[in-house]
């Protein structure tokens, strides 16, 4: 019994505070700002940084491996030998995480915050009903310039039903209370859905509280895209009901939650995607778009 109970304790000190999963796909342009965000965090706990790579054909690779030699023993890289998608790279990453809590910053993103994780970490650390933690984050559109912070407008989720209600978590900001899920055992049809982001919000939040964090500690990359057509609009309406009625299946004993998915599906549907979107812009946000593309993006 002295053995065992030495073994389990021993466990318990090797474990790492935090794993951070970073996907990737030929990110030799991004990647390397990502893993800086992560490695120059300001903490006294063990971190683990999980980077999945889905058979990328650039130069990714060498990018990792030269940040791993310069800060050893933090980095765990794996190669997919073939390419799995995103939702299958994310839940291959998942299963290599070996933290207490779990945090995501693709690699195209990265944290601007030196202190995000040891902010979240504590607020979790002293309220042990929370599974989630999320906070503000800086969009930062690439072509353009412009910055803007998200969750205006009162956009903000407290609660699982809120969350349910509409998605406010972008996903570098989120953290897990990881072991409220078995991540070796999740439900198949995450394999099917696109927004996997969102189901993983979801899954979480059922078994506890969400903490919101007002301050922007991360930049989420809007990387050029074309003007999305009418058919794309579809397509993205598809995929966010499609998320939400595998979640009403799956929380289908929680008539709390489901009843604020099937209200956002059906808002959803009912939404006419044939009427030209208001372009118009205040003064004010000219202004702040303007002001934006003079002002330095954040460093991580």
């Amino acid at each position: 019994m002295e053995i065992q109970s030495q073994n389990i304790e021993n466990n318990q000190q090797s474990r790492p505070m935090v794993s951070v999963v970073m996907i990737a796909y030929n990110s030799s342009r991004y990647i390397g700002q990502a893993i800086e965000g992560v490695v120059k965090q300001r903490h006294k706990f063990d971190v683990q940084l999980v980077i999945c790579d889905d058979a990328s054909t650039d130069n990714t690779a060498e990018i990792v491996e030269q940040w791993s030699k310069k800060y050893p023993g933090i980095i765990d890289y794996y190669r997919n030998e073939k390419n799995l998608g995103v939702q299958g790279n994310y839940l291959e990453a998942f299963k290599h995480c070996k933290g207490k809590y779990m945090t995501m910053c693709d690699a195209d993103d990265y944290w601007c915050c030196r202190t995000k994780l040891a902010r979240q970490v504590a607020y979790m650390e002293a309220h042990p009903e929370c599974v989630i933690t999320y906070h503000r984050v800086i969009n930062y559109y690439e072509v353009s310039g412009e910055m803007s912070l998200s969750n205006g407008g009162g956009m903000i989720s407290r609660t699982p039903q809120e969350l349910a209600a509409s998605n406010t978590i972008t996903n570098l900001s989120v953290m897990y209370r990881a072991d409220a899920l078995d991540l070796n055992n999740l439900p198949t049809w995450l394999s099917e859905v696109r927004l996997i982001d969102y189901a993983m919000h979801m899954l979480y939040a059922q078994h506890g509280d969400i903490h919101y964090m007002s301050r922007p500690m991360g930049v989420y990359r809007h990387l050029p895209t074309a003007i999305w057509s009418l058919a794309e609009q579809n397509r993205r309406r598809e995929m966010a009901i499609d998320v939400r009625r595998h979640l009403i299946e799956e929380l289908a004993d929680r008539p709390d939650l489901t009843a604020p998915l099937e209200e956002a599906c059906q808002r959803m549907l009912n939404a006419d995607l044939t009427k030209p979107a208001k372009t118009k812009r205040s003064l004010l946000s000219r202004c702040r778009a303007i002001l934006s593309r003079l002002l330095p993006v954040p460093k991580p």
